[in-house]
This record gives structure tokens, C-alpha cells and sequence, in this order.
């Protein structure tokens, strides 16, 4: 025992002191050395900017009219240019003038589009005073917008996505009956002056009313002078469009066309196709009355029932009176006078009538 303890190096003399230190030593583990904290570092924030001001957007006037929807061509302006076609002489004093102008309805907000025959068109030579003219061709069929209708109500194909698109511009001839004694600037329109076209203005024709039913008046009879030939044969040849009275489907439409002189009737070369394409036969007179007119034509037979009257004469009162009186003796009760226009179309902007 004592030769055991003689040998184990470091040991006392003392049996439980050695075993103390053995179990010191061999069961306690060493510690590492610590490292020495690294300095903190300081973070200088960047002071908060200072909030913005936002614009107060409600104080802007009819900030509310955003939001709503605009009708198509809202707009847009009441007079587009428009280009000299032709002049051709109808009679003394009196010219068709063609222009070609524009009929989009991407440009052309309905309210000022022509859209009922008898209606008058705006137009200005040379950026002058404006002048009424009657148009002797019926509204623009529907077909030529078609594709703006459907671009306007936002239709696409199935391999289009929806982009801003520049507006579609659709052209159309405009055929115009111009007296050299109500608007000269016009009647004297070459390809060298400057066109504008502007509003349609009047309600026109009221067609709209008992005239329209086909079978109800199955006969029809039309007084016809002076400038009034324009709107008889925009009602002629509109023929079953929406615009028109469907004559080929009337049993017997005839009109009575009066003129001073051979020379002043106009249109001779269309009263063949009148009649056989859109079946109105064409009576003219360049010496008797209306009521002469009336009263000699003997293949007329009608009851005054189911017979309605159409009294055009561009805006001459006495030859208006007169063919009202060959309809009072007559008894033909419904009767549709170009002085007489239709009710105006009350036109809506954002949800209201425009002022």
C-alpha cells in the first residue's frame, strides 16, 4: 500500500487527500478561454421622412363626373370636314350639291347625326355662316357603322385584348338640294372651297304615327314642289329601311309632282325607277294645280279610310295650303306636312337631359 502510494506522483501522505485531488482533477473538465466581446456597433436610422400632403381630390368641380359613363362621341366637335363631290344642275336655280362627310358614330355624337328624312343638314363653305340644306338621300344605313357600333360597346375577338385603338373614321356621300336664292355660298360649292358639316337640325317627317302602318293606308298619295323633291325622294328611295314607309308593300303610291316649266323639274331620269323599283308612280304637271292634278287622274281609286297624304313643298306655305285643301275635299284625314316636324329627341348626358 505504501509502495502504491510512493509511486503515484503529486500524492500526500494522506489517502483521502490524494483521492480528493484525483477526482478534482479528473472530473472537473477544463474550461475554454473566452473570447473577448466584439464592440457594438451603433445603427444611425434615417430620421422619418415628413409625410406628403395628399391633394384633395373632392375639391376639384365635378370631380363626381368621372366616374360616370360617356355617351359615344360625347366630345367630340359639332362640325367635321367635309369634301366637295359634284354639282349637278338640276333646274333653274336649283343644284345637287354631293359631299362626301363623316358619318362614325365614334365622331359623330347621335344628336347631331341623320337619323329621320326631312331633317336639314348644317353646312358652311370656307368656314362662313352656316346654311341649311335638305338632303335628298334617306339616313345612313346602320351597316356602315358596324364595326365602330362594336368597337363602342367594347366587343373584341377572341384574339384581341383590350388597348387603346384610334377612332374609326367612316366616310359617306351626302347628296344635297341647294336654291340659289337660300344659300348662294353653297349653290356656288367647287372642289377648291372648304366644306364643313355640322348638326342636323328639325325633328323632320312624322312618320312615325298612323302613316306607318302599311296595311291600315294601303294607298298613299305624295304633293310634291319645289325643294320638297329632295325629301320625296329621300323617302322614296329609303325604301324598307327602318327610315322609311315601305311602299312596295302599299297597294297604290303616287306623286303628284308640280313645277312651273318643263325645265324646273328635277330628277327626270329616276321616275322610271321610282316606279318600278320602289313602286311610286310619278304624275307631273308643269300648268295645273294640285287640285287639277288630283282630279284628272282617273286611274286613282281610293277610300279616303285607308288613305293617307304626304304634302312636301320645301317650305312654300301656299303650296302647302293648297294640297291641304285637295285633301280636305278629299276626306283624307291623315296627313303628313313637312312644316308639321316631329317631336324633338331629348338627349341624355350622364344620366341627364342636356341642357
Amino acid at each position: 500500500m505504501a509502495a502504491a502510494l510512493r509511486a503515484a506522483p503529486g500524492c500526500s501522505n494522506s489517502a483521502a487527500s490524494c483521492s480528493r485531488r484525483s477526482f478534482q482533477t479528473g472530473g472537473r473538465l477544463a474550461r475554454p478561454a473566452q473570447q473577448p466581446a466584439a464592440p457594438r456597433r451603433r445603427v444611425q436610422r434615417p430620421a422619418a421622412a415628413a409625410p406628403e400632403v395628399e391633394e384633395d381630390l373632392w375639391q376639384y368641380p365635378d370631380r363626381d363626373q368621372w366616374y360616370l359613363a360617356k355617351f359615344c362621341a360625347q366630345d367630340q366637335p359639332d362640325w367635321n370636314p367635309a369634301r366637295f363631290v359634284r354639282s349637278t344642275q338640276l333646274g333653274p336655280g336649283i343644284r345637287e350639291i354631293v359631299v362626301e362627310c363623316e358619318v362614325s358614330r365614334e365622331k359623330v355624337p347621335l344628336r347631331n347625326a341623320y337619323r329621320q328624312i326631312g331633317q336639314r343638314a348644317s353646312v358652311r363653305a370656307n368656314s362662313g355662316v352656316s346654311a341649311e340644306a335638305l338632303p335628298a338621300a334617306p339616313p345612313f344605313p346602320q351597316s356602315l357603322n358596324r364595326d365602330v357600333l362594336l368597337r363602342v360597346r367594347g366587343d373584341i375577338t377572341a384574339n384581341e385584348i383590350k388597348t387603346v385603338k384610334e377612332e374609326i373614321s367612316v366616310l359617306a356621300e351626302l347628296p344635297l338640294v341647294v336654291r340659289e336664292e337660300d344659300a348662294p355660298e353653297l349653290y356656288k360649292l367647287s372642289a377648291d372651297d372648304g366644306v364643313e358639316v355640322g348638326p342636323f337640325v328639325g325633328g323632320g317627317l312624322q312618320l312615325r304615327g298612323p302613316v306607318s302602318a302599311v296595311f291600315l293606308f294601303p294607298t298613299v298619295v305624295i304633293f310634291a314642289e319645289s325643294a320638297g323633291i329632295a325629301t320625296a325622294r329621300a323617302l322614296i328611295e329609303a325604301g324598307s329601311d327602318p327610315s322609311g314607309l315601305n311602299f312596295t308593300r302599299r297597294a297604290d303610291v303616287r306623286m303628284y309632282y308640280r313645277a312651273p316649266n318643263e325645265a324646273a323639274l328635277c330628277y327626270k331620269d329616276k321616275y322610271e325607277e321610282w316606279g318600278e323599283r320602289y313602286g311610286v308612280k310619278v304624275i307631273t304637271s308643269t300648268r295645273n294645280s294640285f287640285s287639277d292634278m288630283f282630279d284628272d287622274d282617273e286611274t286613282l281609286m281610293y277610300e279616303p279610310d285607308t288613305t293617307a297624304a304626304i304634302i312636301l313643298t320645301g317650305g312654300d306655305e301656299e303650296a302647302e295650303a293648297a294640297a291641304a285643301e285637295v285633301c280636305r275635299e278629299a276626306e283624307i284625314t291623315v296627313v303628313v306636312k313637312q312644316s308639321e316636324e316631329a317631336e324633338p329627341t331629348t338627349y341624355l348626358t350622364h344620366g341627364k337631359p342636356q341642357e
